[in-house]
């Protein structure tokens, strides 16, 4: 099955998450779209979020990128980033439990088809999940290099 498990979207927490995003970065966050149903584009009006896509500057090894954000009821969430050259996700997703791959993983740079155990801990509301990512993602833009991403110790 894919992420969510056949559960619905989970609109509050992909709201929370944007909140979280643009309380701690502030004018980091250049631009915030949403995408509204399935397949559609990605567009100002928030009316039914299916996903959100937070364009960020700075980014790790260029001028920026951008995230795109989804969460489910079931408590999956997908935290995709790309910029030039370089993209990897957290994700939760419960499904993976009757897998060998980690239900809280990290997709790595270096191959995002893999599924890596996640530093980010069991149990967190949105709020604290999209903290925890930031303070990733933080800690490779400092260091200009996407090495300390899922190196954190259980952040935030």
């Amino acid at each position: 099955m894919a992420m969510g498990g056949g559960s619905p979207i989970d609109e509050d927490a992909i709201i929370a998450a944007v909140t979280v995003f643009q309380d701690r970065l502030g004018d980091c966050v250049q631009e915030v779209r949403f995408k509204n149903s399935r397949n559609g584009p990605y567009e100002e009006a928030m009316i039914t979020p299916r996903e959100a896509r937070l364009t960020i500057s700075p980014g790790i090894q260029r001028k920026g990128g951008y995230f795109d954000i989804q969460w489910w009821r079931n408590g999956d969430y997908k935290y995709h980033y790309r910029e030039d050259g370089l993209e990897f996700r957290f994700g939760r997703e419960a499904d993976n439990a009757s897998t060998d791959d980690p239900v809280r993983h990290f997709h790595p740079p270096s191959d995002p088809s893999q599924h890596v155990p996640s530093c980010i801990g069991p149990g967190h509301p949105p709020e604290r999940v999209t903290l925890a990512v930031i303070s990733c993602w933080l800690a490779a833009v400092k260091d200009s290099d996407p090495k300390p991403l899922n190196s954190q110790s259980n952040p935030p």
